[in-house]
């Protein structure tokens, strides 16, 4: 393999794929990074058999790459991405020889690495478009970071681990749950399927290297499902996921569909009352903190008998129904109220031992439940 190809372009790629790379694998080879070399460009590729990251450079542009002799090799992605950001020179050259000895030079600067046989690297799955979705990448962004924070983060249920995805001819909807609160989405898609309603469930950590590596624009992205996988194909970037398996709960029967008690206060105040409060809250069993509603204030408190109390009153933008009392844990509904975006927030109560549901004000199809702690 020998080719040149602009250092900026490769520290990129290499930082994309270098999330997906074993760091605790008894594989010796996952521990790399495999770059092949061919007649559209120069593929690299990472995974610890968990998610797999693959993405191009293409070669139909030799201001950026130039392939002379097409090849492919595993470097250290330990020592391969530090280095590339290092190099000097706008330009690398890459020789590879028959030993697997991989040589870059760049500028002055001449570095040679022992890579590894491409050929026992794992091959990433090939998956027929059983069922694929196609929508918006800022969209999808967005979504994942609204739910993915009540993903639950203990083993006990690994189903809950995981963001379930379910989706129809039109719609498809991220729901998470770590059994204490709740996060669901809806998202329409650009491209109707003609599918039926299917359901898969994608580990929460997946989730989290999916949403670093979406880009922040309106690009059409695939998200195709099959044989336990999941593969979101992006412009020159391709992601894998294996699913898990077992049967997400149903969730829509936990909703409150009609409240006795609705606020609309400033997200921003009530965000920083919570913040503040949970400094004592935070020392607590359960961070515990109350929300009282009298006339048009709020009232948000909590103590300790080691550390002290705080206690601080915001007024209600808007009210309906009846006075409330309600304690909940604070970190729970912070999480919340941040996932929710825009100036207003709007809080439904059912009762004091009733879940809570926190929505935008602009009638976005997104919701957070957050259930209230029992105080003595």
């Amino acid at each position: 393999m020998k080719l040149r190809v602009q250092q900026a372009q490769l520290a990129a790629a290499l930082q994309q794929v270098q999330k997906a790379v074993s760091t605790r694998s008894t594989l010796p080879i996952l521990s790399g990074i495999h770059f092949a070399a061919g007649e559209t460009g120069l593929r690299l590729l990472a995974t610890d058999l968990e998610i797999g990251i693959e993405t191009w450079i293409p070669s139909e542009q030799q201001e950026i790459l130039d392939i002379e002799e097409p090849g492919s090799i595993v470097l250290s992605a330990k020592y391969i991405s530090e280095l590339v950001r290092k190099l000097p020179d706008p330009w690398v050259d890459l020789t590879v020889e028959s030993n697997f000895s991989a040589t870059l030079r760049s500028g002055s600067v001449e570095f040679t690495l022992h890579g590894q046989d491409p050929e026992e690297f794992p091959k990433l799955p090939q998956l027929p478009p059983a069922a694929s979705l196609t929508l918006q990448s800022d969209v999808l962004k967005e979504a994942i970071r609204q739910t993915i924070v009540a993903v639950a983060t203990e083993d006990t249920r690994p189903v809950l681990t995981g963001i379930c995805l379910t989706f129809d001819a039109e719609s498809l909807t991220l729901v998470a749950t770590d059994s204490h609160r709740l996060a669901t989405r809806t998202l329409f898609l650009e491209v109707p399927d003609s599918g039926e309603r299917r359901q898969a469930v994608v580990p929460g950590k997946s989730m989290q290297e999916l949403f670093r590596l979406l880009p922040d624009d309106d690009r059409l992205i695939d998200l195709v499902f099959a044989d336990h996988q999941m593969l979101v194909h992006a412009p020159q970037t391709r992601f894998y996921s294996r699913l898990l398996e077992g049967q997400y709960p149903d969730t829509s029967k936990i909703i409150p569909t009609q409240f006795k008690t609705r606020l609309y206060i400033n997200r921003s105040a009530f965000l920083g009352a919570l913040d503040r409060a949970h400094l004592i809250a935070r020392d607590t069993q359960n961070h515990v903190v109350r929300l009282q509603i009298v006339g048009d204030q709020v009232e948000i408190s909590t103590s300790s008998q080691e550390i002290g109390r705080v206690s601080e009153t915001l007024p209600a933008e808007r009210l309906e129904g009846e006075p409330l009392s309600i304690a909940f844990n604070a970190k729970y509904m912070m999480d919340a109220a941040r996932s929710v975006d825009g100036d207003q927030l709007v809080i439904d109560f059912t009762g004091s031992m009733s879940p809570m549901i926190l929505r935008p004000a602009d009638d976005l199809p997104y919701l957070h439940l957050v259930l209230p702690v029992r105080t003595v």
